[in-house]
């Protein structure tokens, strides 16, 4: 028996993503540091036939994560997938920049998951088998008013993913970069321009990891405005964004619960 790793599995997309993977047929192992959501989705999954453990974690822990590796390997099987969901970010006021904003944004974005990553990959290398899927964000294509540092740590951890595609292409390891635009949660109660919900984003982003697609950008419109952006001249693009953000205001979306 092999086992999916979710981290952040005890809401948001990480729940909706480790429900999909369970009724396609894998094991899964919910990660998170909350224990009473984790067992609801437990008790879903194994209503709705399928299999899961919950396991409590803070991401943030390296030794915790290597302690549950440890545990869901010798109790479950062998990891074969690590899906890291466990990220997120907040609004921020250039009045009031600081440097621990900056850290803090990237521990929560870029190092808990190379803490997983430094936990699954030598056993996946080992077996010349594996695959390794993170959610990063649009936001990573060019630096967003009022994110900058949810911005940089996205971009910081999309080009993690980059350059472990090809460093693991040859070894039997696939990576799959998923980067989603606004995603709508029960408690967004103001539409954003081109959003779309938790579950439309959770099918469309366990689509691609069935399929080992190597990146996951979506919506597509916002994608392509975005990706654009980068080669246009800077004043053209930060008039763009401004006028973006007049209509609306970013609200990064927190995925680790």
């Amino acid at each position: 028996m092999s086992v999916t790793l979710v981290t952040g599995a005890s809401s948001g997309l990480g729940r909706g993503i480790a429900k999909r993977l369970a009724a396609r047929g894998e094991t899964i192992a919910a990660v998170s540091r909350r224990r009473e959501p984790l067992d609801q989705l437990v008790r879903e999954i194994g209503i709705a036939g399928g299999r899961a453990v919950a396991v409590t974690c803070d991401a943030l822990d390296c030794e915790q994560v290597r302690r549950v590796v440890d545990l869901v390997e010798s109790t479950n099987g062998p990891i074969v997938r690590l899906v890291s969901c466990v990220g997120g970010g907040k609004r921020t006021a250039i009045d009031d920049f600081r440097a621990d904003q900056v850290a803090e944004m990237f521990a929560l974005n870029v190092l808990t998951f190379a803490n997983c990553l430094e936990a699954v990959l030598p056993r996946m290398l080992r077996r010349e088998h594996g695959h390794i899927v993170a959610i990063s964000s649009l936001a990573a294509t060019r630096g967003l008013p009022s994110a900058p540092e949810y911005s940089a740590a996205k971009a910081a951890l999309s080009a993690l993913l980059e350059g472990l595609r090809i460093d693991l292409k040859s070894r039997g390891i696939d990576v799959t970069l998923v980067s989603p635009g606004f995603v709508r949660g029960d408690e967004n109660k103001k539409r954003r321009p081109m959003d779309i919900s938790i579950d439309m984003a959770a099918t469309r982003i366990v689509n691609a990891i069935e399929q080992r697609q190597k990146t996951c950008a979506f919506p597509l419109r916002l994608a392509l405005i975005l990706s654009v952006l980068r080669f246009v001249p800077p004043t053209m693009a930060d008039a763009i964004i401004s006028t973006m953000r007049s209509r609306t205001k970013f609200r990064p979306k927190s995925y680790k619960k």
